[in-house]
C-alpha cells in the first residue's frame, strides 16, 4: 500500500507531498484539527504552483532585465504622473485592451516602466512578450527566411499584453514596418500593447517608411491609449560628475 506522500506525489501534489512531515510536526505542536492541518498543507501547495508559474511567465517574457515599480525613482522625474503608473500596474488596462505609449527621451524611465508593469501582469497572470523594436525586426527578418513568421507573427497578437521597447531608435525597413502593423492592428481593441519610443507622434513616418502606414499604426495605438510623457534628465548621467579643470 502507498504512503501518504507517494499518494500526493501519484496525485501531482508533490510540494506537498515534500513539506508533509514539516506539516505534520507543525499540526501536532499547534494542535490543529485534520481540516486545518489539510487546509495549511494545500495552501502551500497552491502557492508554490503559483511561484513556479510566476517564474514561467517571467521568462517567456523575454525580460532582458526584471525591474519594478518599488526600484523606479519618481523624485527624480517629477514630470511622471505616479497615480497614472499605479493605475497601469493594477493591469485593468490589460482586461480592457487598452494600450500605454511611454514617450521621452532617452534614459528618463520609460523602459524601466514599461518593464516593471510588465512583470505586475506576469504576476496577476498575464501572458508577457517583451522585445525591442530591434530584436523584433530580428525575429521577423529569420523568421521570413525560414519561412515561420506566421507563427512569430501570431505569438504577438495571441499574447495578453507585448511591450515594445526602444521604437524609433532603428528605422524600420518596408518588410518589417508592414508586419509591426499587422500585430498592431490584429490587436487592436483585442489585445493590450506598451510602446516605449524617444520621438513624438508626428515623428512616427520617418520610422514607418510609410506616412499612411505610420498614421494607420498611430491611430490604433492612441484609441484607447493611456499616453505617458517623461521630461528630464537621464537617469543614467545622474551620477556623472564634470572633469576636474
Amino acid at each position: 500500500m502507498l504512503k501518504l506522500d507517494q499518494k500526493l506525489r501519484k496525485l501531482r501534489l508533490g510540494y506537498a507531498a515534500s513539506v508533509l512531515e514539516a506539516h505534520h510536526q507543525a499540526a501536532i505542536n499547534a494542535k490543529l484539527s485534520y481540516l486545518e492541518f489539510l487546509e495549511k498543507l494545500l495552501d502551500d501547495e497552491l502557492n508554490a504552483r503559483d511561484n513556479k508559474g510566476l517564474d514561467k511567465r517571467v521568462r517567456a517574457a523575454r525580460f532582458p532585465v526584471t525591474k519594478t515599480l518599488e526600484e523606479f525613482d519618481f523624485a527624480f522625474q517629477p514630470s511622471i504622473n505616479v497615480k497614472q503608473i499605479k493605475a497601469l500596474a493594477n493591469c485593468e488596462f490589460i482586461a480592457k485592451h487598452e494600450t500605454a505609449l511611454f514617450i521621452g527621451p532617452p534614459g528618463v524611465g520609460k523602459s524601466h516602466l514599461a518593464t516593471a508593469i510588465g512583470v505586475k501582469a506576469c504576476l496577476r497572470g498575464h501572458n508577457v512578450i517583451f522585445a525591442t523594436i530591434q530584436v523584433l525586426a530580428s525575429q521577423l527578418n529569420a523568421a521570413m527566411a525560414d519561412l515561420s513568421v506566421e507563427k512569430l507573427v501570431d505569438q504577438y497578437v495571441r499574447a495578453d499584453l507585448i511591450i515594445l521597447d526602444e521604437l524609433g531608435f532603428t528605422p524600420l525597413n518596408r518588410i518589417v514596418a508592414d508586419h509591426l502593423f499587422r500585430i498592431i492592428s490584429e490587436r487592436y481593441e483585442r489585445g493590450s500593447i506598451i510602446v516605449t519610443s524617444n520621438r513624438p507622434f508626428e515623428l512616427w513616418a520617418d520610422m514607418f517608411v510609410d506616412p499612411i502606414l505610420a498614421t494607420a499604426a498611430l491611430d490604433r495605438l492612441i484609441h484607447h491609449a493611456h499616453v505617458i510623457p517623461i521630461t528630464g534628465d537621464s537617469y543614467r548621467m545622474k551620477d556623472r560628475r564634470p572633469p576636474q579643470s
